[in-house]
């Protein structure tokens, strides 16, 4: 049966749950991982008036928002330790020695100031298809931990953490 014109390759829906996520500087944060907020990318533009009605003309500026990723806490802590420490090194809220160390180890050392990281989109035979590459990425904040016993379920902790970054670029993978 021949394709009818403008009909697409692939009619498979894409399926949230069917992604990867790692991040160089903290594997164990990737191990857990339950939800990433893909981030919006917003052009900025200007306002030209006329004597009628304004006309937006296109900008020359991008605008990318946070990176959000939620994860389940292991019962060691691991995953949280690894953007705590982080957070810690970046903002040095005791002494300059703080940041010094974490400076020191950004030179060759996947434990720097920055990281890179990758979400990799899969189809629905659990391939990777599509590929985000974060670049320069740092932790912004941490949630909340709540404990609470007042829960008739186990319902297992989970933390949102905010990520700046540099850039990310989206590519399809090659079959």
């Amino acid at each position: 049966m021949a394709l009818i014109r403008g009909q697409p390759k692939n009619i498979n829906f894409l399926s949230p749950l069917g992604f990867r996520f790692r991040l160089t500087r903290a594997p164990n944060l990737g191990f857990f991982v339950t939800s990433v907020v893909l981030p919006n990318i917003t052009l900025n533009f200007v306002d030209v008036p006329t004597p009628f009605k304004a006309i937006n003309i296109a900008g020359n500026k991008l605008e990318y928002g946070d990176l959000q990723i939620t994860f389940r806490l292991d019962e060691d802590f691991d995953a949280y330790f690894e953007i705590y420490n982080w957070l810690v090194s970046l903002g040095f809220p005791e002494n300059f020695d703080q940041y010094r160390i974490a400076e020191n180890k950004a030179k060759g050392s996947p434990d720097g100031l920055y990281s890179d990281a990758v979400l990799s989109v899969l189809t629905s035979d659990m391939v990777a298809n599509i590929e985000i590459d974060f670049q320069d990425l740092f932790p912004a904040s941490i949630s909340d931990i709540n404990f609470n016993v007042s829960d008739t379920d186990v319902n297992y902790v989970e933390m949102t953490v905010t990520f700046k970054y540099k850039i990310y670029h989206v590519r399809k993978i090659k079959p």
